[in-house]
């Protein structure tokens, strides 16, 4: 560092008769090289790619008469918790102040610096004739290259002008906001007519994103034949639409938000218009439920029930109508009060189906382990006489709560029958039961007290949460 340290130890004894010490906040800054004894790495470094070389290199060679032996950087380095490999990666440069601050961009990142440097007193470091000693001992703010963990969270700098490392204790990082984000969530096809469909649409929006409107654009043998923007903020668009002719078609919605237009494979549909019938046609629909309802949440090894139902939608008997259940890995098919399930798929083979006749079969499963996100399970049909296979599927989902962390329970809300995990210091027996069966029974629907802003938010919610199951419910449909 040149004479600055000397003109530094000149400075501290003047400041000594007094008893303080003045630090400038905004002292000089040094980039220049420092070639005297002082410098760890004699004439420091402009490049971190020169610092690497010179501690790769470091070989003893003398510093102003007094000879580095071999490796001493190495140590030095090593004594102050450096080792080689952190000197890969990125570095940013900052200012290393006389009061201990570590700047980088206008920004603290640390305080309290420490610095080994040599002939300035301080701790010794064995096997060099280096010292760890306070940054006060510096004559001026010098520049640095700084290193950073994976978190922002302040490491090590070195200095450039002399290769000094520096230690301080870090400034911990401000969390980043979180950013406004937007996602088409999904498109779901209701069968109207032979020849009308329904189109719903369904976003969801984050930290302060919002909807501006749903562009639906229909397709027929990839040739656009009709585009139509529904312009509202809510968080669900419906359009109807109708063909001219049979084919083929695909429907993609577009959600344009304030944070960009959304898309994606959740939102692109595809539906076959078929040709007016000119003699009986055959048909089979399926539909399956987990108690009762489209999704349902249940607890981890609890067992609950899937409803099926099949019916001859066609205008002609079917005969050897075959039933396959095949849920997603995670679920397990304990029983059935029909057919057969072998290697966790359920299969049944209907003799016969009249026109109209609907045949009802419920199959036992659990969940026996957690398992994050939804498990769908899908349930096909198909029948000779009906062209294609298979002819219909519809699919249930259930999910399991979370496990519970050290003073947290899972408790059932009576409230609507879910299994959630809550703060056991928030158990409450006239709004949880620890009994997760309870969670099994059909929930009653109970009137809230009109009593204040909290009431109303809570009952906008329940009406909004029976809007968001009905959607889900029409989105499992066939689309056919």
């Amino acid at each position: 560092m040149k004479g600055k340290f000397l003109a530094f130890l000149l400075a501290l004894f003047g400041v000594a008769t007094v008893g303080i010490v003045q630090l400038q906040a905004n002292a000089a800054v040094d980039n220049s090289r420092d070639c005297d004894r002082f410098a760890v790495v004699r004439c420091g470094m402009m490049s971190v790619a020169e610092l690497r070389t010179e501690y790769d290199t470091n070989n003893g060679s003398p510093m102003n008469g007094t000879t580095v032996q071999q490796g001493d950087i190495k140590r030095v380095f090593s004594a102050m918790g450096i080792s080689r490999s952190e000197l890969n990666g990125t570095f940013k440069s900052g200012v290393v102040y006389q009061d201990g601050r570590v700047v980088v961009g206008g920004k603290t990142v640390a305080t309290g610096a420490q610095m080994a440097a040599r002939g300035l007193g301080g701790s010794q470091i064995a096997g060099t004739n280096a010292q760890r000693v306070s940054v006060r001992a510096m004559g001026s703010a010098q520049t640095a290259y700084v290193k950073f963990d994976s978190n922002g969270k302040f490491k090590f700098a070195v200095m450039k002008p002399c290769g000094n490392p520096v230690k301080a204790n870090p400034v911990q990082p401000p969390k980043p906001e979180p950013k406004p984000s937007a996602e088409c969530k999904s498109l779901a096809i209701t069968k109207l007519e032979r020849d009308k469909y329904r189109f719903d649409a369904r976003a969801t929006v984050k930290n302060g994103a919002k909807v501006k409107s749903y562009t639906f654009v229909t397709s027929r043998d990839g040739q656009r034949v009709d585009s139509k923007t529904v312009r509202t903020s809510n968080l669900n668009a419906r359009y109807t639409f109708a063909a001219s002719r049979p084919g083929t078609y695909t429907v993609r919605v577009t959600v344009d938000t304030t944070v960009g237009k959304k898309t994606g494979p959740a939102c692109v549909k595809q539906f076959t218009v078929k040709p007016i019938p000119q003699q009986k046609t055959p048909d089979v629909e399926i539909e399956k439920f987990v108690e009762n309802v489209k999704y349902k949440r249940v607890g981890v090894n609890v067992e609950y029930d899937y409803q099926i139902n099949v019916r001859n939608t066609g205008e002609i008997d079917l005969k050897n109508v075959v039933v396959t259940d095949t849920p997603e890995e995670g679920i397990t098919l304990v029983s059935s009060d029909d057919g057969q399930i072998e290697n966790n798929r359920w299969t049944h083979t209907i003799p016969s189906l009249k026109v109209d006749e609907t045949r009802e079969y419920t199959l036992t499963a659990k969940v026996p382990a957690y398992l994050a996100g939804t498990l769908t399970n899908t349930v096909c049909v198909d029948a000779p006489e009906v062209p294609g296979n298979p002819d219909d599927c519809d699919k249930a989902d259930v999910d399991v709560p979370k496990p519970a962390q050290p003073g947290q329970i899972e408790v059932c809300v009576l409230a609507d029958n879910t299994i959630q995990v809550i703060d056991e210091d928030d158990f409450n027996p006239a709004l949880h039961s620890r009994d997760l069966s309870d969670c099994e029974e059909a929930p009653v629907v109970q009137e809230l007290p009109k009593t204040g802003p909290a009431e109303t938010a809570l009952q906008l919610m329940g009406a909004m949460s029976l809007a968001g199951s009905s959607a889900y419910y029409m989105a499992s449909r066939r689309q056919s």
